[in-house]
Protein backbone atom coordinates (compact mmCIF):
# COMPACT_ATOMS: atom_id res chain seq x y z
CA UNK A 1 0.00 0.00 0.00
CA UNK A 2 2.68 2.56 0.93
CA UNK A 3 4.83 1.95 -2.24
CA UNK A 4 1.07 2.40 -4.41
CA UNK A 5 0.40 5.97 -2.56
CA UNK A 6 3.96 7.40 -3.29
CA UNK A 7 3.13 6.18 -7.32
CA UNK A 8 -0.04 7.61 -7.05
CA UNK A 9 2.08 11.24 -5.15
CA UNK A 10 4.47 10.86 -8.23
CA UNK A 11 2.38 10.60 -11.05
CA UNK A 12 0.52 13.41 -9.75
CA UNK A 13 3.69 15.55 -9.40
CA UNK A 14 5.36 14.58 -12.82
CA UNK A 15 1.56 15.67 -13.87
CA UNK A 16 1.45 18.97 -11.96
CA UNK A 17 5.33 19.81 -13.60
CA UNK A 18 4.23 18.73 -17.41
CA UNK A 19 1.53 21.30 -17.62
CA UNK A 20 2.17 23.76 -19.15
CA UNK A 21 1.89 27.80 -17.28
CA UNK A 22 -1.61 29.70 -17.36
CA UNK A 23 -2.64 32.94 -18.22
CA UNK A 24 -4.05 35.20 -15.52
CA UNK A 25 -6.02 38.38 -16.66
CA UNK A 26 -6.26 41.63 -14.12
CA UNK A 27 -7.71 44.00 -14.15
CA UNK A 28 -6.70 47.93 -14.16
CA UNK A 29 -9.03 50.86 -13.83
CA UNK A 30 -12.53 48.94 -14.39
CA UNK A 31 -15.83 51.32 -14.74
CA UNK A 32 -19.10 51.55 -15.94
CA UNK A 33 -20.40 54.45 -17.83
CA UNK A 34 -23.63 55.31 -15.92
CA UNK A 35 -26.84 55.84 -18.03
CA UNK A 36 -30.29 57.24 -17.05
CA UNK A 37 -32.07 54.86 -14.69
CA UNK A 38 -34.67 53.79 -18.18
CA UNK A 39 -31.70 53.03 -20.32
CA UNK A 40 -31.54 49.73 -21.63
CA UNK A 41 -27.94 49.34 -22.30
CA UNK A 42 -24.37 50.72 -20.64
CA UNK A 43 -20.81 50.28 -21.65
CA UNK A 44 -17.86 49.33 -19.75
CA UNK A 45 -14.43 49.76 -20.06
CA UNK A 46 -11.00 48.81 -18.28
CA UNK A 47 -7.31 47.82 -19.23
CA UNK A 48 -7.01 43.45 -19.33
CA UNK A 49 -3.79 42.36 -18.34
CA UNK A 50 -2.17 39.12 -19.24
CA UNK A 51 0.19 38.39 -16.42
CA UNK A 52 0.85 34.42 -17.36
CA UNK A 53 3.11 32.67 -19.53
CA UNK A 54 -0.02 32.02 -21.98
CA UNK A 55 -2.29 33.77 -24.49
CA UNK A 56 -5.59 34.61 -22.77
CA UNK A 57 -8.49 33.91 -25.07
CA UNK A 58 -11.99 35.72 -23.93
CA UNK A 59 -14.69 34.19 -25.61
CA UNK A 60 -17.44 36.00 -23.46
CA UNK A 61 -18.23 38.09 -20.67
CA UNK A 62 -21.57 37.95 -18.57
CA UNK A 63 -22.93 40.03 -15.33
CA UNK A 64 -25.82 39.89 -13.63
CA UNK A 65 -27.67 42.75 -14.39
CA UNK A 66 -27.57 42.21 -18.01
CA UNK A 67 -29.57 40.12 -20.01
CA UNK A 68 -26.58 39.84 -23.04
CA UNK A 69 -23.47 41.47 -22.19
CA UNK A 70 -21.20 41.72 -25.56
CA UNK A 71 -17.53 43.07 -26.52
CA UNK A 72 -17.71 45.28 -29.36
CA UNK A 73 -15.43 47.40 -31.47
CA UNK A 74 -15.79 50.42 -33.43
CA UNK A 75 -15.51 50.22 -37.32
CA UNK A 76 -14.78 53.59 -39.86
CA UNK A 77 -16.52 52.84 -42.66
CA UNK A 78 -14.38 54.77 -46.09
CA UNK A 79 -17.06 58.06 -45.63
CA UNK A 80 -16.08 58.69 -42.22
CA UNK A 81 -19.37 57.07 -40.29
CA UNK A 82 -18.66 54.95 -37.66
CA UNK A 83 -20.64 51.60 -36.45
CA UNK A 84 -19.95 49.13 -33.34
CA UNK A 85 -19.22 45.22 -34.05
CA UNK A 86 -19.51 42.44 -32.27
CA UNK A 87 -16.18 40.71 -31.38
CA UNK A 88 -16.52 37.07 -30.98
CA UNK A 89 -13.33 36.90 -28.36
CA UNK A 90 -10.12 38.94 -27.88
CA UNK A 91 -6.88 37.30 -27.59
CA UNK A 92 -4.37 39.10 -25.35
CA UNK A 93 -0.72 37.71 -25.95
CA UNK A 94 1.34 36.70 -22.59
CA UNK A 95 2.78 39.95 -21.01
CA UNK A 96 0.52 41.99 -22.44
CA UNK A 97 -2.54 44.13 -22.02
CA UNK A 98 -5.48 45.36 -23.96
CA UNK A 99 -7.51 48.61 -22.99
CA UNK A 100 -10.89 49.09 -23.21
CA UNK A 101 -12.01 52.33 -23.94
CA UNK A 102 -15.06 55.02 -24.92
CA UNK A 103 -14.43 55.54 -28.90
CA UNK A 104 -12.58 51.71 -29.31
CA UNK A 105 -13.12 48.41 -27.98
CA UNK A 106 -15.35 48.35 -25.17
CA UNK A 107 -18.11 46.23 -22.93
CA UNK A 108 -21.66 46.46 -23.81
CA UNK A 109 -24.01 45.86 -21.61
CA UNK A 110 -27.84 44.78 -23.09
CA UNK A 111 -30.92 44.27 -21.73
CA UNK A 112 -30.45 45.70 -18.36
CA UNK A 113 -32.91 44.26 -15.50
CA UNK A 114 -31.37 46.86 -13.20
CA UNK A 115 -29.80 50.10 -14.08
CA UNK A 116 -27.21 50.89 -11.21
CA UNK A 117 -26.62 53.90 -10.43
CA UNK A 118 -23.32 55.97 -10.04
CA UNK A 119 -21.18 54.88 -6.73
CA UNK A 120 -22.94 51.45 -7.24
CA UNK A 121 -20.14 48.41 -8.38
CA UNK A 122 -21.24 45.24 -10.46
CA UNK A 123 -19.25 41.68 -10.68
CA UNK A 124 -18.55 41.34 -14.68
CA UNK A 125 -17.11 37.81 -15.37
CA UNK A 126 -14.95 37.20 -18.56
CA UNK A 127 -15.29 33.83 -19.63
CA UNK A 128 -11.40 32.44 -21.07
CA UNK A 129 -10.87 29.66 -23.37
CA UNK A 130 -10.50 26.05 -21.28
CA UNK A 131 -13.92 27.54 -19.22
CA UNK A 132 -12.28 29.77 -16.47
CA UNK A 133 -13.70 32.82 -15.55
CA UNK A 134 -12.00 35.88 -14.39
CA UNK A 135 -13.93 38.43 -12.72
CA UNK A 136 -14.09 42.04 -11.32
CA UNK A 137 -15.85 44.68 -9.94
CA UNK A 138 -16.83 47.28 -12.07
CA UNK A 139 -18.09 50.65 -10.28
CA UNK A 140 -20.30 52.72 -12.22
CA UNK A 141 -19.15 56.48 -12.71
CA UNK A 142 -20.11 59.09 -14.65
CA UNK A 143 -18.29 59.98 -17.89
CA UNK A 144 -16.15 63.10 -17.67
CA UNK A 145 -15.77 65.16 -20.80
CA UNK A 146 -12.38 63.28 -21.67
CA UNK A 147 -13.83 59.70 -21.64
CA UNK A 148 -15.43 60.70 -24.75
Amino acid sequence: MPKACFNALLAGAVLALAMPAHAELTFSDPWLRAVPPVSPTMAGYATLNNTGEDTVIITGVSTPVAGHTMLHDVETAADGSRRMVHLHHLAIPAGESLVLAPGNRHLMLMKLTQVPAPGDSVEVCFHLNGGRDACAAFPVKRASQSDG
